[in-house]
Order: structure tokens, then sequence, then C-alpha cells
């Protein structure tokens, strides 16, 4: 047995790593430790005996199956307790049960200690022999064997024994999965760079071509964390061979910075000889030549000293990154799970899940609407989401290009000249008006929304009673004095023609900024990409669309109305705008008339009065009064239809209506959903379902690895 002054390390730091290692951190968080690796029958097991004193049971079909930790550990009772350490993926039900699996006795017997072997392998659900062949049995497993051995004359020290390489499958026991497995769980150990590797190798093979060497140098390109262990040097007789061997031990011919100890143990046959047997044996043997000549490293204690070196060194320097690695691995991994939402395994908890996302969905939606964007931080990380602006950006844009170009016909001889001021736009609203939005990123809405937006042409030159005056050459009746509403309601619908475009246009842009913003939010309120894609194609993508086109249909009504149906109004003001007309054309035909007199006032002649409306003969009469009908009836319709798009069709229909498409993905949807459909939406598939009980293994790992370090 080693001894105190023997021991390796220090035992609070290597404690610490240990119950780390139980708690399966080890396959998060790459933890310091030992390994011995290499081929099947290389003389692993019986290094390991020599450095633990632990004697591995010698049964036949008993080799390393598994990865085993053997910790020696100072204690006053002796004890040798066995248990296993479940895989990090192990289901529950077996996570349990690998659990319960403890064995504890005060001496074993390699009798004794071949059964509790057996038993564990048999927990595990390992294939020892050709008879096994259940379904779902292998040869080989991932979980760990702990054998803990403590005592008065115990140093601590932690080391991991790994599966020997196989090239050969035996038929019937193990296959070609097997050997593919085993190596892969050899070179999983080796890559953790906090782990020290010893590569144990007979004397008597070709070193230079062994294949342990070859995965270490893999794992390890500077070997800086790669020991040798030589074995079986008795079998090395011949002088070429030994000569060879010393060399390497001497570091003459190899590349691992931490060398090569030789260690000679027991032969397979002797089952009788003590522990200080072999270790006197072993001296006795290295006393001789050649072996005497590199002493200091041959031998079970020359390892050990070594090992003692090497493992509190990088115990030390890497327990603190240890600590850090947990502790990010640990933030992450809460804030996946965070992502993931709450476990949804019921209909209760799927409805809570889907609830809780439409009034989130609600809450930002009433303060983008309203205009509170310091309301929510999202405002500030997506300032797309500010959706109040952007319709009225978009709607005053309407109001802009109707009022400068959506009439056909200018009614002076130029806008700039004989036009009332009122069609200039102020400077600071002629900025770019744009619509960023592509159809292109919402193919579904194509059937519903234009592709092109309208680029409305500038208007005619006037004046137009040239054209009413055409029209009404065409189009005159038996009316004397007067004209028909006809002439009227042709001359409107020919002036507003460029209202249909303009206004299906913008409908079509309020559509896609209401579905830009409903699909950015949902995204960042459902991360989860299946309960989103069955959520927004199965229910809401309909609903939404249907929404959209009650929003168009009325934009067709409302054009209708304006342009096709029958002309009138109520409006007050339509009456004194137009009497406000009519005066000032006739005091413009006062103009040429006029006389200045003394107090620079201009005046009109009496006599002159009749000459003036003398001189218009009728047909020009009624046409100016049309021009002039005309002329204020269309300033009042086109604001009236403005108005209309703004608040019923975007602000209703859109943005604020009990059946706008913004208030679909509500709390109250989610409660009308059924059993089928709330097991569609928002049941967590397999996947998902794996990967928070991965998290939540690996939180509560961490967590209990936090816990240790800070004792």
């Amino acid at each position: 047995m080693p001894t105190a002054g023997a021991g390796l390390g220090n035992q609070a730091v290597l404690t610490k790593i240990d119950k780390l290692r139980e708690l399966s951190v080890g396959a998060i968080v790459p933890l310091p430790q030992l390994i011995v690796v290499g081929d099947q029958s290389s003389g692993k097991s019986s290094v390991l005996e020599s450095l633990t004193g632990f004697s591995f049971p010698r049964a036949a079909g008993l080799c390393t199956r598994y990865a085993t930790q053997i910790t020696c550990c100072r204690e006053p009772q002796t004890s040798i307790n066995v248990s296993i350490i479940p895989r990090p993926d192990a289901e529950e039900t077996l996570k349990t049960r690998l659990l319960q699996f403890q064995r504890r006795v005060s001496e074993l017997d390699n009798e004794h200690l071949a059964k509790i072997f057996e038993e564990a392998n048999e927990a595990m659900g390992l294939r020892m022999n050709i008879s096994d062949d259940g379904a779902g049995v292998s040869a080989f497993s991932q979980d760990i064997l702990k054998i803990e051995i403590s005592g008065p004359d115990q140093a601590h020290l932690t080391v991991i024994d790994v599966p020997g390489i196989f090239r050969v499958p035996t038929p019937g026991l193990t296959t070609e999965n097997d050997v593919t497995m085993v190596r892969n769980m050899v070179q999983s150990y080796m890559s953790n760079s906090r782990t020290i590797i010893l590569a144990v190798i007979p004397c008597n093979v070709d070193i230079a071509t062994q294949e342990i060497l070859k995965l270490a140098e893999a794992a390890d390109p500077n070997g800086v964390r790669t020991m040798g262990v030589l074995t079986k040097p008795d079998l090395a007789t011949e002088n070429t061979t030994q000569n060879g061997i010393i060399e390497l031990v001497r570091n003459k011919r190899n590349i691992l910075t931490l060398g090569y100890c030789v260690v000679k143990n027991r032969s397979a046959d002797d089952t009788i000889s003590t522990m200080d047997d072999r270790l006197a044996a072993e001296m006795a043997f290295f006393t001789a030549p050649p072996w005497s000549s590199v002493s200091d490293r041959c031998g079970v204690a020359s390892l050990q000293v070594r090992l003692r070196e090497l493992l509190m060194e990088i115990s030390r320097r890497e327990l603190p990154h240890v600590k850090a690695d947990i502790e990010r691995r640990l933030h992450i991994c809460k804030s996946e799970l965070e992502a993931m939402g709450p476990s949804r395994s019921d209909q209760s908890s799927q409805r809570l899940y889907l609830g809780r996302i439409g009034s989130r969905f609600q809450s930002i939606t009433q303060q983008a609407l309203n205009g509170y964007y310091t309301g929510d931080p999202i405002f500030k990380s997506e300032p797309n989401l500010k959706l109040a602006t952007r319709a009225i950006k978009l709607n005053e844009a309407l109001s802009n290009v109707m009022l400068e170009k959506g009439h056909k016909r200018h009614y002076g001889p130029r806008k700039d000249e004989d036009e009332d001021e009122e069609y200039e736009t102020p400077a600071h609203k002629k900025k770019s008006s744009s619509f960023e939005i592509s159809l292109a990123k919402y193919p579904e809405l194509s059937d519903i929304v234009h592709s092109e937006d309208y680029e409305c042409p500038e208007p005619l030159d006037g004046p137009i009673i040239k054209h009413v005056m055409d029209v009404y050459e065409s189009s005159r009746g038996p009316e004397v004095g007067t004209f028909g509403g006809a002439i009227l309601a042709t001359v409107f619908e020919e002036q507003s023609e460029k209202w249909e475009p303009l206004v299906i246009s913008h409908t079509c842009k309020a559509i896609l900024l209401v579905h830009d913003y409903i699909f950015q939010l949902f995204t960042k309120l459902c991360p989860e990409a299946q309960v989103r894609s069955e959520l927004w194609d199965g229910l809401l993508l309909e609903k939404l669309r249907d929404a959209y086109r009650r929003a168009m249909r009325h934009t067709n009504f409302h054009l209708n109305i304006e342009r096709r149906g029958r002309l009138g109004t109520l409006n007050r003001n339509f009456s004194a705008n137009l009497q406000k007309e009519r005066s000032k054309r006739i005091s413009e035909s006062f103009q040429d008339n006029a006389l200045t007199l003394n107090d620079e006032k201009r005046y009109i002649p009496v006599n002159k009065i009749g000459q003036c409306i003398s001189t218009i003969d009728n047909s020009q009469q009624v046409c100016e009064d049309i021009a002039t009908t005309l002329m204020c009836y269309y300033d009042m319709s086109r604001e009236r239809l403005i108005d209309a798009i703004s608040q019923q069709v975007v602000n209703h229909f859109l943005l604020d209506g009990d059946e706008s498409p913004l208030s679909i993905l509500s709390p109250e949807f989610a409660m009308s959903l059924d059993p089928d459909q709330l097991e569609i939406i928002a049941g967590e598939d397999a996947a998902s379902k794996r990967q928070r009980q991965t998290l939540a293994r690996e939180i509560h790992s961490l967590e209990a690895a936090t816990r240790v370090l800070r004792v």
C-alpha cells in the first residue's frame, strides 16, 4: 500500500476535484486528472494496482469495459466502496438505478471482488459472454465505476483507467462498433487539456510504432502532458532492446516532455504475493544492470513521486480556471433554458406558455400604438417596432402626395403660378418617403398586396377649363343656363383617377408595415422555432390574411363611394368654399375695368359692371361653374377620403380595431385553443425535451459544483 510519505498531492484540492467528478462535471467542464491508457494486456491494471494498492479481479472476461475511477482517501477506518457514476446523458430512471448501486466492505478477496464487478456490469447492462444477447446489451459502457479505498495509511490519489484499445472484435462478444466506441472513449479522455496521460506500453514491443502513442500525440501534439510507462521489462531480454529502452528513459530519443518511467509488475500467474513482496522484487530487479543506470526513473516509488508533482501542479494551476468555466457554463445553460420557457408537458403548461406570449405581445403593442417607447427596452434594440411613428409617417406621405399630385390636371395654367399655395407641402415633410419593406420578404401576402410601389405622375398642365368645355360640348343636355350632374361626375372621376392606385398602394404599405411588426415581435417573443412555425403557419397566418382582406375591402369600398358613387355632401364648408370661389372669379373679371383713385384703392364704375358680366356667353358661364364646383368638391372629397383611409382602414382595421391583426395574438387566443391544437403548437418535440433534460441535468450538476468550490 502507498504510504503517507509517498502520497500524491494535497487532499483538500484533490477532494474537490473528485467531488466535481462525482457530479459528472467532468463531462461538461474539463477537470485535472490522471488517466491510464494502453492496449489490452499492456499491463494497465497491474500499473494501477501498484499505484493504488487495489488488486483488480483476475477472473476471465473481467477486463476493463468502462472507465474506472480509483480514489484513495486517508480515513481512520479501512473500507472499500464501489459505486457507479451514471453517464451524463443517462435518463432519470437509469440514473436512479445506477446511483442505487452501492457496495461497501472492509476486506476483499479476489472472488468477492469479481462478484461485485459482475454485479456492476449487470447494473450497467453489459454483455459479458456470448450468451448475453439481449436487445440493447453492449460490451462497453460510458458509465464510470468508482472505487474508493479508505484507510489510515492511504495517501490521496485519484486515477482513471479507461478500456484498453483493441483492433479485432471477438465474435459473439464484441463488435466493430465496440472497437470504435472504445477508441472514441479513449480519445475523449485524452483530448482534455487538463489530463495527464499515462501511456502504458510493454517493453517487448516496437515502442515507436505503438498506436497508443500515436493517439497521445494527436491529443497532445507538443508532448507536454504525456508520460510513457514501460511495463514488463523482464521480457526485454535482448541487449539491443534493453539499450533502446535505456536511451528512451534517458530522454535521448523521445518527444515526450514528461519522459518515460519503467515499472515491473507481478506476473499474471502470481496470485499469492503481497504488495510488499512485489515492491521488494521490483527493487531487486532494477538494482541490476542495465537498469541500475536509470534507477531514478525506475520503479513504482519513482513513478508515484513524479505523478504527485504533476497532479498537484496541474490541479493548483487549473482549479481557478475550472471554477471560471463552471460559472460560465452555468450562466449559458440557465440562459438557454430560460429562452426555452417553462416545461410544456400538459395542457395547462402549454396554454400558460402561449398565454404569456400573447400577453407580452399585447403589452408591447399597446405601448407601440401609444408611442410610449420608453416603457420597454425592446424599442431601443428594435427601433422598427415603433409602430405609431411609422404609421403616422405613412399616412402623412399619402396626404402629401394626394395634395401635390393626386389630381390629373392643374386647375390654373401652371401649378406654381396660378394655383393656391395650399398645394405646397412644407419643406420638412418633403423628405424621401420610400418604403423599405419588400413584399418578397412576405410572399404569403402576394395575393393581397401589390408587389410594386405606385409612382404617382405629375399632374398635366392646366387650365382645366379647356378640358371641361370639351367634355361639356360632347355631353351637354337640354339644360338652359345650368348643367347636369353627369357632366360633373364625369370630369370628377377623370380628375381623381390617380386616387385608386395611390390609396391601394398606401393600404398595401400599411398591411406590410403591420405584418412586418407582428412577425418581428412574434419572432422575438417566441424564439423556439417549432412553436413559432406551428403557431404562425397553422393558425395565425390565415387569421392575419383575413384581417388584411377586410382592410383592403374597406379601402375599395371608400374608393367606390368617392369616385363612382353619386356625388354629394352635407358639408357646409363646401357651399361656403363654392361661393367664395365664384366671388373670386367675378372679382377677377372686374380687374380690367377697375380704376385707381387718389387713395390708391381700385374701384369699378357702376356703368362698367354690366359690361363685365354681359361679355360672358352662356356656355362659358356653365363651364366655369362646372370647373369651380369641381375644384371645391374635389378638395372636399380628397380630404374626406384621406381621413377615411387613415382613420378607418389604417387605424381601425389594421391597428386599433377589435378585429385588427394586432388583436389576434392575445391571451384569449391561447384560451380558445382545443387540446389537440395545444399539443401540436406548444407541445415540445423529442429534441426539445432532450435539450431541456440535458440543460436541467447540467444546471443541477454545475450548481452543486459551485457549492463544492465555495467550501
